[in-house]
């Protein structure tokens, strides 16, 4: 574990340099950050090798997404995926800014599926997770780094990043998503329009379609209008 200390931050990490058994589980880079006062941080050069978590433990700070900057607080979590740069500021505030982050290998091996395909912010996560799994790892490297521990921790580590970049522990996204469906069930959705509406990619959305639902969003699409058929048949009668 190393650690970098300046006037306004406190930031400790450990290296899949140093624990290759990490980088096989698509883990880069992880690490803890406290932030005391006003600070800027950009990203280094965009790279399609790596993609990039930040969960918000605790204070708030500001994230640039696609779409701008956006606040992201406690429970919140800023994506960047491969290629694509971030940047985070913090102000001076009552409480500390601190903040998970993990620098995640793109191996075809172990897929990320991403809400999108330019930075953007998970409303709600399990933020304790991952801070967690990153204790029992600095815990780990710091004593016997035994390979089949810290092998298994970064499993860990990837599977919780996994649930967060495609935005699986958001409250109720699929819920608000086929509510403005039932809507405006006339209209021509397509699977492109109902991945934009429910902030996720398709491949996410199609695998927590399934997962929730037992079918694919347009065969449930298909089934929400033969309800609605059946409904508006049954008040004829």
């Amino acid at each position: 574990m190393k650690k970098l200390t300046e006037d306004n931050l406190i930031e400790t990490c450990v290296f899949s340099s140093d624990y290759p058994e990490l980088a096989a589980q698509g883990i880069w880079r992880l690490g803890f950050t406290t932030v005391s006062k006003s600070y800027d941080r950009p990203s280094t050069a965009r790279d399609e090798r790596f993609g990039h978590v930040h969960v918000c433990l605790a204070g708030s700070a500001q994230v640039l997404t696609g779409k701008g900057w956006h606040e992201l607080r406690a429970g919140q979590a800023y994506v960047c995926p491969p290629g694509e740069s971030w940047r985070w500021r913090s102000t001076a505030g009552k409480t500390p800014w601190k903040v998970m982050f993990v620098r995640l290998l793109a191996k075809p091996d172990l897929p990320l599926h991403y809400a999108g395909n330019d930075p953007y912010v998970v409303e709600q996560c399990r933020k304790d997770d991952l801070s967690w799994a990153y204790r029992r790892l600095c815990m780990e490297s710091s004593s016997e780094a035994r390979p089949t521990v810290m092998h298994h921790l970064g499993a860990l580590c990837h599977f919780h990043c996994r649930e967060i970049v495609a935005g699986e522990n958001a409250a109720g996204n699929l819920q608000e998503l086929w509510s403005e469906v039932l809507v405006d069930l006339s209209y021509r959705w397509t699977v492109d329009r109902l991945a934009e509406r429910s902030g996720m990619g398709r491949e996410a959305l199609r695998m927590k379609c399934v997962a929730a639902t037992g079918r694919s969003p347009m065969k449930h699409l298909n089934h929400l209008r033969m309800q609605h058929a059946r409904h508006l048949l049954l008040d004829l009668d």
